[in-house]
C-alpha cells in the first residue's frame, strides 16, 4: 500500500549522500518501505539567483483531513569546498556549468557525472548547506489522494530568478522508464520532457509521472526529468519542474504527481 507522509518538524527526513541536510517535501512508502533515499521527495523546492543555489527549510506543517500546508523559508545556500576549503568563485564556476553545460548535454550527462566524481576524490570537493537571511517564503499545499498528490504551490521571493519544484525518489529503485508503453532505461541527469513518461521501479512494481494543472501567467515552466546513480554518492529519480519568474512571486502553481501499479 502506497502512503505519503510529512513527518513533524523536529523528525524531518533530511536524506543521503551528497544532498544529506537538506529538508525533504512529502515522504512516499510502500508497503512500508521509504522510497526517497538521496531524492527530495514530493514537492521540495530550490532558487537560482545571484549565481547560487538556495534550498527551502520547513518552519511550519499543518494538517486539514487530506490536505498538509507547509509553510518554507528560502534560507540554505549550496557551496562547494576544495581542499576543505569554501569558494564563491569555485561555488558559481559550478552553478554556470550545471546550467549553460550539463544541462545541456543530455547524450554526455552519465559520462559527465562519472568524470566529476573522479574529480571530485581527487580534489577533495564537498557540498555544503550554508544556513543564511531569508529570501523569501514558500506555501505548499498538498492534497493526498489514493495514489495521487495534488499541490498547489506560491512563492513570495524578494529578488526575481528561476525556482524548482522537486519530485524525486530512490535511484536505485526507480532505475527504469516507461515510455509510450515500451519499458526503457531511466534518463541520465535532466532531460526536456518531450512526451508523456514515467519512472519504473520493477522492485516495487510501480510507475510515477508527474502533469501539470495550471501555471500562473506571470511565470514560464518548463519539465524535466531525469536519474542519477552513483553508488554512496548520489541515488535520485525524478521530475522537476522549472519556473522563470522575473518578479520572484507568483500564486497557485498547480500540478499532480500520480503513481499506479505496473504488473510484472
Amino acid at each position: 500500500m502506497l502512503v505519503f507522509e510529512m513527518p513533524e518538524l523536529e523528525e524531518i527526513y533530511r536524506g543521503t549522500g551528497v544532498s544529506k541536510g537538506l529538508d525533504r517535501g512529502l515522504l512516499v512508502y510502500d508497503n512500508g518501505a521509504l522510497l526517497v533515499e538521496e531524492g527530495m521527495a514530493i514537492g521540495a523546492c530550490a532558487f537560482q539567483a545571484g549565481g547560487y543555489t538556495y534550498f527551502a527549510s520547513v518552519k511550519s506543517i499543518e494538517r486539514k483531513g487530506s490536505f498538509i500546508e507547509v509553510e518554507s523559508q528560502i534560507d540554505t545556500r549550496l557551496e562547494i569546498s576544495v581542499l576543505g576549503i569554501k569558494s564563491k568563485l569555485v561555488t558559481k564556476t559550478h552553478e554556470m556549468l550545471v546550467k549553460h553545460f550539463y544541462m545541456k548535454q543530455e547524450n554526455w550527462q552519465e559520462k559527465l557525472l562519472k568524470k566529476g566524481e573522479i574529480i571530485r576524490k581527487i580534489f577533495d570537493v564537498n557540498t555544503c548547506f550554508v544556513k543564511g537571511p531569508s529570501l523569501g517564503t514558500v506555501k505548499t499545499v498538498y492534497e493526498v489522494g489514493n495514489g495521487i498528490v495534488k499541490t498547489d504551490l506560491s512563492c513570495c521571493a524578494k529578488i526575481g530568478g528561476r525556482f524548482f519544484v522537486m519530485n524525486e525518489l530512490g535511484g536505485s529503485k526507480f532505475d527504469k522508464s516507461i515510455v509510450n508503453g515500451e519499458v526503457l532505461f531511466a534518463p541520465s541527469g535532466w532531460q526536456k520532457i518531450e512526451t508523456e513518461c514515467e519512472l519504473y521501479s520493477d522492485s516495487h512494481s510501480l510507475a510515477f509521472t508527474v502533469a501539470e494543472d495550471s501555471v500562473p501567467e506571470n511565470v514560464r515552466s518548463s519539465l524535466y526529468w531525469g536519474r542519477e546513480y552513483i553508488e554512496d554518492f548520489c541515488s535520485w529519480s525524478g521530475f522537476e519542474s522549472e519556473i522563470k519568474c522575473s518578479t520572484g512571486k507568483f500564486e497557485n502553481y498547480r500540478y499532480k504527481v500520480v503513481f499506479r501499479r505496473v504488473a510484472r
